[in-house]
């Protein structure tokens, strides 16, 4: 056991200075080390260059979409001067702002944006790289680096209009700053670790939960003199503070509440755990996806609730106590829906939201990568790299910490792949120190212990990879996205052919049929369109707007009296449809 600690940490001994047989031999080390990771970061390069020219047309970055389409229009407005805003965060606001820079000096290209995104993702290669020599050895470092370059589902990330690009880089930050403070333990890695971690908590509001895990793991896991290990305490909560505490003020500023993140907490704890929950996203209110309702439709369901005003934190409340409420009612089917969002968390497919990396994998070559290096390989690499590296557990704890954190606060919201994606970061490295220590104990001819290994890992790759999805209705949301996009930019040929796929892969979504009932409408041809919105209200009778729209393709098919039925129920279901009253006095 000896000879298997020493080989996988040798490295490491030699980067920290406990072994130093000479300044050349550590300096060649040192040397290769850093060809070999700017090697991995070249090929890291061309991967996501090569995925971003072959997926320059897809119609979801042609014409924009839900929280990309939000993000865009939030930075323009702040590129056009809007820097302070007038309201509460709702939603995380760094990387609206992030782009709101590259918009203001570039313009608005989503191209520039993807490229920018796609240099993070290289120089988050190169810091998961360093993290890993620090934490385990040079050879675990490069595995590690290498693994997250071909990681087909970083690759998306790192391409599409999403903030878990700048997630990922922000995380693999806070990782390189964490293994150097803990093994040289310089005060700039301690300011650096706050400041890393304040700019992930304004991207990712539950990293929120690590921050007081940092200084505690600094004070008891940091082998340094007790005025040290507070002198960097204060380092590091100094760098936290310069990030936060100006968002908690302008909140405050604005809403007359000091909150260092946003005050979407409640609506998406009920979401994720409400009697009717699935264990991902369902919005709020059937049809209203995107973020221009989501914030407006929590407000006014809790004030009509409450019967008044409420300010953003009480909205959170609202929902927060609610989701309670359901949970205590049903808390049997409470527990089965947790066990259900703990498998899928652990489950090798990426749940999209608006795009699927699958379908993406139709124009991308190193996305078809996933069908071999996915995270139903990635994870159970990741338990067999825990399990062998246990044995220094008093080094690693916080790593520990930082990954059953990130776990417990995604499973208990809702699930959906960007939402996972730190935790495939988090795995990484372990991931490489498995594949290490699997590959020594076969060269070293260890049959007993590699049999071990064996079985940890078949276990694990059942059950990662058995299926817990409804993958076909996912993937029909997402070619419907597509087609949205495409008709919306024009393209209606292509907009019909992909909605039309998308109701051929899950016939049983409403949604799909008005898409493409909408999709006929621009093409002109009411009287498909009018079957299709026909057959949405056949599926689901609650979506909002239908027979409006019904109403207008009867109308343009020359059935007036059809037409007038119709829009007598639109105003039965709302009667604030100014333009089905138009339009019934205009018929009438």
């Amino acid at each position: 056991m000896a000879r298997r600690k020493n080989r996988l940490h040798s490295d490491r001994q030699a980067s920290t200075g406990q072994e130093m047989p000479s300044s050349g031999s550590v300096f060649t080390s040192r040397a290769s080390f850093a060809i070999l990771l700017a090697s991995i970061c070249g090929l890291a390069f061309f991967l996501r260059l090569l995925h971003v020219l072959q997926t320059f047309e897809v119609p979801t970055l042609v014409r924009l979409l839900g929280d990309a389409r939000g993000y865009v229009d939030w930075a323009v407005r702040i590129s056009d001067g809007d820097w302070y805003g007038t309201e509460t965060f709702y939603q995380a606001p760094l990387y609206p702002y992030f782009l709101a820079v590259l918009i203001k000096i570039f313009g608005p290209s989503i191209t520039v944006i993807r490229l920018v995104q796609m240099v993070l993702g290289v120089a988050g290669v190169g810091l998961v790289g360093l993290a890993g020599r620090k934490l385990f050895s040079e050879r675990v470092g490069l595995i590690a680096a290498f693994m997250l370059a071909a990681y087909p589902p970083a690759i998306y990330y790192d391409g599409i209009i999403q903030k878990a690009a700048l997630a990922t880089f922000l995380l693999c930050a806070l990782m390189a700053s964490c293994a150097y403070l803990q093994s040289e333990s310089r005060w700039w890695h301690a300011v650096m670790a706050g400041v890393s971690l304040g700019l992930l908590v304004l991207t990712r509001e539950n990293a929120l939960l690590w921050t007081p895990l940092i200084p505690i793991w600094i004070l008891l896991g940091i082998g340094e003199t007790s005025r040290h290990r507070w002198m960097l305490v204060g380092c590091y909560a100094g760098g936290i503070a310069l990030i936060l505490l100006p968002v908690a003020a302008r909140n405050a500023s604005l809403g007359g509440e000091w909150s260092p993140t946003t005050f979407q907490a409640g609506p998406n704890f009920y979401i994720g755990n409400n009697l009717d929950a699935t264990g991902i996203y369902v919005p709020l209110v059937p049809g209203h996806e995107t973020p221009m309702y989501e914030r407006a439709d929590a407000q006014r369901l809790a004030e009509q609730a409450v019967g008044r005003e409420l300010s953003a934190r009480e909205v959170s409340k609202f929902w927060m106590s609610r989701a309670w409420q359901e949970i205590r009612q049903s808390p049997g089917r409470w527990l089965q829906l947790m066990i259900a969002k703990t498998f899928m968390v652990f489950n090798r497919y990426e749940v999209p939201d608006v795009e699927s990396m699958y379908i993406f994998r139709d124009y991308s070559f190193p996305l078809k990568l996933s069908r071999i290096w996915h995270f139903g390989i990635l994870c159970p690499l990741a338990i067999w790299g825990l399990i062998a590296t246990g044995e220094d557990w008093r080094r690693l704890w916080l790593h520990y910490l930082l990954l059953l954190t990130m776990i417990a606060a995604v499973v208990g919201f809702f699930i959906l792949g960007r939402y996972r994606n730190p935790i495939a970061i988090l795995l990484i490295p372990f991931a490489a120190a498995g594949a290490v220590e699997l590959f020594l104990r076969v060269r070293e001819r260890r049959w007993r212990s590699t049999g071990i290994a064996a079985a940890v890992l078949l276990l694990s790759l059942i059950g990662c990879n058995i299926s817990v999805h409804e993958e076909r209705s996912l993937q029909a949301s997402c070619y419907m996205n597509m087609g949205i996009s495409a008709s919306k930019a024009g393209d209606l040929a292509t907009g019909i052919e992909l909605l039309q796929r998308a109701i051929a892969e899950f016939p049983e979504m409403a949604e799909g049929y008005v898409n493409l009932g909408r999709a006929y409408m621009l093409n002109r041809q009411p009287d498909l369109a009018a079957k299709c919105f026909l057959q949405a209200l056949l599926l689901d009778s609650r979506l909002v707007g239908v027979h409006f729209q019904l109403g207008e393709a009867l109308e343009y098919s020359g059935d007036r009296q059809g037409a007038i039925e119709q829009y007598q129920r639109a105003l039965a279901v709302d009667p604030s449809n100014v333009r089905a009253a138009e339009s019934l006095e205009r018929l009438h």
